[in-house]
């Protein structure tokens, strides 16, 4: 009987101490619409699995969130064998990272091809199949050639990423793909681009030179909104249609944008917050700019079109508050000159449109100065915002120079006259000193004795 009851007891006592594990394995086992976690592998099983995880809410009256993991806990992700395509919705990715991806065996939609997810059918590269190792890299030059397409946020918050190259035939860069990355310094995008998405390089603060291709169409949404040190993007040999609300706004560093003849419309603080712009070259006929399209850009002082009139012209361009009572300067409302008075910019157009600015010969349009410029004045206005020396460029040869009064000739050869005299009683003055010179040394000679042999 005491036997027994030891037996039991034993029992008991491995059943009370086991709870707690068993609870912690059920606890950690999840599953939602589209994926099951476990043990720190999630597994993706439908399209929509990856979004419904990211996406969690907390109940307003328990206080409770709807699931028990987060994509902190995640160290494994396995993109199951019915997955087509893959969406990412929330920061939280790319910063808390997987260190593994891996594809579920029969999935003939994505692969791992060295070391990057792509999705084969669409030649999207997805992202790294070990993140915690690539935003390490310095340098990434190790991208498939045959990827058309930089999925959404593939390499946002890389933030050790100085230099990246691109393969030649990628046509697009998604959303927020190379946001917060702020060691990147410059990028060269291929020529095959037509679109960068929404977001695309949103705070890359080092980011100071992009070479854009010439079949870019869509630049969007704060494209590169906060690129504090880019000074060197040109937009004129490009496709683009529409300059987006905000997609360039705090470039601090940016002096001269030339925009192509394609562009119809600059939209609502395009440009909000360039505060070193100085010149903006618009090549297009019929544009729209709405207002506080240059919203504190306070040092814009040329606004140059090489062709016709805008189609509309926003009433408060730079953000201002009021105007002065002469009409030619607005009250900023910038952080850095609030208060001052800063004057409009004047606006430029070519002679072969003065018929549209000034057809009697106005100075001022729409309340703007205006002026008339050559092509060789359009070169060194661009050349000086690029800190270059402007080329001198003379279409006709120099002019004669005007003949002189002809008091200042009479004076002129007077002059000359009397410095020639002089020149002359000098040389005779010289001659007559050698001369003399040569008679005493002859004397001199002729008094000397032979000498005795």
């Amino acid at each position: 009987m005491k036997q027994l009851q030891k037996t039991l007891f034993v029992l008991l006592l491995l059943l009370i101490l086991s709870t707690p594990a068993f609870a912690l394995a059920e606890s950690d086992y999840e599953t939602g619409d589209g994926w099951v976690y476990q043990d720190g592998t999630l597994t993706i099983t439908e399209n929509n699995g990856l979004k419904d995880f990211e996406i969690y809410e907390q109940d307003s009256q328990t206080g409770k969130w709807t699931r028990d993991h987060t994509v902190s806990d995640v160290d494994t992700l396995v993109i199951g064998k019915n997955v087509t395509e893959l969406s990412i919705e929330m920061y939280d990715w790319n910063r808390l990272t997987p260190s593994n991806i891996t594809i579920e065996p029969g999935n003939p939609y994505f692969e791992i091809n060295n070391g990057w997810v792509v999705n084969t059918k669409t030649n999207t590269l997805f992202g790294a199949s070990n993140m915690v190792l690539m935003k390490t890299l310095k340098s990434i030059d190790h991208i498939p050639s045959d990827i058309a397409h930089i999925g959404a946020r593939a390499f946002s918050y890389y933030q050790e990423l100085q230099q990246i190259q691109l393969p030649q035939g990628v046509v697009s860069i998604g959303e927020r793909a190379f946001e917060n990355c702020d060691s990147l310094v410059s990028i060269e995008l291929p020529e095959s681009l037509i679109s960068i998405a929404d977001i695309a390089f949103d705070d890359c603060d080092q980011l100071s030179s992009v070479k854009l291709g010439s079949n870019i169409e869509q630049i969007g949404y704060s494209a590169f909104c906060g690129c504090a040190s880019l000074k060197d993007i040109d937009l004129g040999d490009t496709k683009l249609e529409i300059l987006q609300n905000i997609s360039f706004a705090g470039c601090d560093m940016l002096k001269l944008l030339r925009l192509p003849a394609t562009v119809t419309k600059i939209e609502f603080q395009a440009l909000n917050g360039c505060n070193q712009l100085e010149t903006l070259v618009i090549s297009s006929d019929d544009i729209v700019i709405e207002s506080s399209a240059f919203g504190y850009c306070d040092q814009l002082r040329n606004i140059v079109f090489t062709k016709g009139t805008p189609k509309s012209f926003g009433d408060t361009l730079f953000g201002e508050t009021g105007k002065t009572p002469d009409g030619k300067s607005y009250i900023s409302d910038s952080s850095e000159r609030r208060g001052e008075a800063i004057p409009y910019p004047t606006l430029y157009y070519t002679a072969a449109y003065a018929n549209e600015w000034a057809p009697n010969g106005e100075t001022e349009w729409n309340g703007y100065q205006i002026q008339q410029i050559s092509q060789e004045e359009l070169d060194a206005i661009l050349a000086e915002a690029r800190g270059e020396e402007p080329q001198v460029v003379s279409a006709t040869p120099p002019p004669t120079a005007a003949p002189l009064p002809t008091s200042t000739l009479q004076a002129d050869t007077t002059q000359v006259t009397n410095k020639t005299n002089d020149a002359w009683m000098i040389a005779a003055i010289a001659f007559a000193v050698m001369v003399s010179a040569g008679v005493v040394v002859v004397t001199i000679q002729l008094k000397k004795k032979p000498t005795k042999r």
